[in-house]
């Protein structure tokens, strides 16, 4: 049993199939297969199930997650060693969920590229319960995500508010409000309550994403409880749906703004939606007694560009 084996349990594991797993590790489905049969015997127990789709047994759980221990402490031991010899060079794993991530990382990899030439970048993108857990487990070196307060074993930087908006088209708003939308805007944006736009279609985001959960939220508490007319995972698919006149969809402002600045989408309005709609996203990374100096170089960069005082 070596270090290897733990890589290529974790990537059969995590694909779910010999064949996805030996090309994602550029090896041959025999040469993987090896490595798994060979830990089997060694350890007198079977991981695998070889069904379609593959999966754990018992053991193989629990040798799963020592492996991910062990690749966690590795990559920690290579970054201490980076730091005491002064190189910064390596890989950094940040995990961020999808539309966040379309609109923060662009510009924090390309100012951070130019001050750490040496160090790659790997995207993890999740939901946030899930970045948590990827973080927890050591399957990526920092999130940036909404982290539960008194989250033991993690250090937990403050990075921004990210407010929530509705965004809706002219042509929906005239549909069922006519010349009355104007005022039912005016309601919503006074009171934060959606009961002046009770009758629109929603568009959703799925359960487990934050603008999601804060959109359910405020529909319940505005007395709304709308049959969605479509969910999905992805925000860019529900402003597109939402400029073709399909629904309402709840969207982060950023992401407002920069959808609404398109041709396609210039008929839609951004509603506020009040003080409340907010999310509080952090920076968070697991506490150890030494910390890779790129994580914290990273996480600076990420404050300075689009903290609350940038």
């Amino acid at each position: 049993m070596n270090l290897v084996t733990m890589d290529y349990f974790i990537a059969l594991a995590e694909e779910r199939s010999f064949t996805r797993a030996a090309a994602r590790l550029l090896v041959t489905q025999q040469t993987l297969s090896a490595h798994v049969a060979s830990v089997e015997r060694e350890l007198g127990v079977k991981l695998v199930n070889r069904t379609v789709p593959l999966s754990l047994t018992y053991a193989g759980e629990e040798f799963l997650r020592y492996a991910r221990r062990f690749q966690a402490e590795r990559r920690a031991l290579e970054q201490e060693f980076a730091d005491i010899a002064g190189n910064a060079q390596g890989l950094l794993a940040i995990g961020v969920a999808s539309t966040r991530g379309r609109l923060l990382m662009p510009t924090a990899i390309a100012a951070f590229d130019a001050t750490h030439p040496g160090v790659g970048i790997q995207l993890e993108e999740d939901e946030n319960d899930e970045l948590v857990d990827l973080l927890r487990e050591g399957r990526v070196d920092m999130i940036v995500a909404t982290v539960p307060k008194g989250a033991s074993g993690l250090v937990v930087r403050p990075l921004r508010q990210e407010r929530v908006v509705l965004l809706a088209s002219d042509a929906l708003l005239d549909k069922f409000y006519g010349d009355g939308a104007q005022a039912a805007i005016e309601g919503v944006e006074q009171t934060g309550s959606l009961a002046a736009l009770a009758d629109l279609p929603y568009l959703l985001l799925g359960k487990g994403d934050e603008p999601g959960d804060l959109s359910r939220s405020i529909l319940e508490r505005s007395g709304i409880r709308p049959a969605a007319r479509v969910m999905s995972k992805n925000s860019e698919t529900l402003v597109d749906l939402a400029s073709r006149g399909v629904g309402a969809c709840f969207v982060p402002m950023d992401l407002a703004r920069a959808m609404t600045g398109q041709a396609e989408n210039e008929s839609l309005r951004i509603i506020s939606l009040g003080d409340d709609a907010t999310i509080p996203i952090h920076v968070a990374w697991r506490a150890s007694e030494h910390v890779w100096s790129v994580i914290e170089s990273f996480a600076d960069l990420l404050v300075e560009l689009f903290g609350e005082g940038a």
